[in-house]
């Protein structure tokens, strides 16, 4: 498999996870890789990513977006 198919995978991976730790419909979760760039990001941080359990990824991904709120 190439390097986008990994990123392809672990996306899809930490979509269903965001809505499962999350407690979120997918609309949600849409709405938010959306409005966050986040399947960009997960692409950025692939590697890194690959090290950390799921739990720390979605720890990251919050602290990401609030970042960018606090941005904004």
């Amino acid at each position: 498999m190439t390097r986008n198919d990994n990123v392809l995978n672990m996306q899809i991976t930490i979509a269903n996870s965001m809505k499962e730790e999350w407690n979120i419909d997918y609309s949600k979760v849409s709405d938010l890789l959306e409005k966050y760039d986040l399947l960009q990001y997960i692409d950025v941080c692939y590697e890194e990513y690959n090290s950390m359990g799921i739990k720390g990824i979605l720890l990251d991904l919050k602290s990401y977006m609030d970042a960018m709120e606090e941005a904004v």
